[in-house]
């Protein structure tokens, strides 16, 4: 994982890619909130990190919004959240979900906002999509108020036989792009760190609700089976026993980061 800056051409050509890759995985989205027990699951991801939001905070910025499920949610607790996606395809199908939420299309790594921006600005998955991971994430520190929060949830790597799953996956999968590859968490809390951020919190999340719950696209065991909503409520039960226990979080699928600028 190289944390130096990319050659412009390069990171042009890293974002026409994700504008390809995730054009054809916006209906794959809306397909996989279809089911209840995969909302389920999401909806207790979301509050695990909606959890993390500073009170009194009004300024809020979801990056890599997506189809708007996260952003929802948000929008509902916290009125007047901003997101941003690259894809406008994905953000076609946000409207539908969040129609009075302020919707940018951009590029993650070259955002359109002034310094001191926000209050929270939250990372669902994106990071990974990036390439330039510090400069990303500089940008973030850069975007927050000085007491201001990122809450970041990306796949976690600590695990080798998840880390080697993901590894096959996302070179035999057409719906995954060879080059967003998870971390570990010593090296998200590094490069987090080398942005200038603190980091405050970390915590593993998602083992069989995330397996088995979270993306029916992927694996739709949960689709054929009755009480599937039932069982998923228990798989969340379990996952937070396991991910609350150190030795057994080396099974969780992701990590939340929670970090603040380090200013001063």
């Amino acid at each position: 994982m190289s944390t130096s800056s990319q050659p412009k051409a390069a990171a042009q050509s890293n974002a026409a890619a994700q504008i390809e890759l995730h054009k054809a995985l916006a209906p794959r989205y809306a397909y996989r909130y279809s089911f209840a027990f995969s909302r389920r699951f999401q909806e207790e991801w979301h509050a695990e990190m909606i959890r993390q939001t500073p009170k009194g905070a009004k300024r809020l910025l979801d990056i890599g919004c997506g189809t708007g499920f996260f952003l929802a949610e948000l929008e509902a607790e916290r009125p007047g959240a901003v997101g941003l996606d690259i894809s406008h395809e994905m953000l076609k199908v946000s409207e539908e979900y969040v129609p009075n939420a302020k919707l940018v299309t951009a590029d993650a790594e070259h955002m359109p906002f002034q310094n001191a921006a926000f209050d929270t600005v939250f990372c669902k998955g994106s990071l990974h999509h990036m390439r330039d991971h510090v400069g990303f994430l500089k940008a973030c520190e850069e975007m927050l108020s000085d007491d201001g929060l990122l809450v970041m949830s990306e796949p976690c790597n600590d695990n080798p036989i998840i880390r080697l799953a993901r590894a096959i996956m996302y070179r035999k999968s057409p719906h995954f792009d060879v080059g967003d590859q998870g971390f570990t968490k010593k090296g998200i809390v590094a490069l987090t760190e080398e942005s200038g951020m603190e980091v405050l919190f970390t915590k593993k999340f998602g083992v069989l609700a995330y397996t088995f719950a979270g993306f029916p696209d992927h694996l739709g065991i949960l689709r054929f089976i009755p009480g599937a909503d039932l069982l998923t409520r228990a798989f969340i039960r379990i996952d937070r026993v396991l991910c609350a226990i150190p030795g057994l979080s080396l099974l969780g699928f992701h990590i939340l980061v929670v970090a603040k600028p380090k200013r001063g």
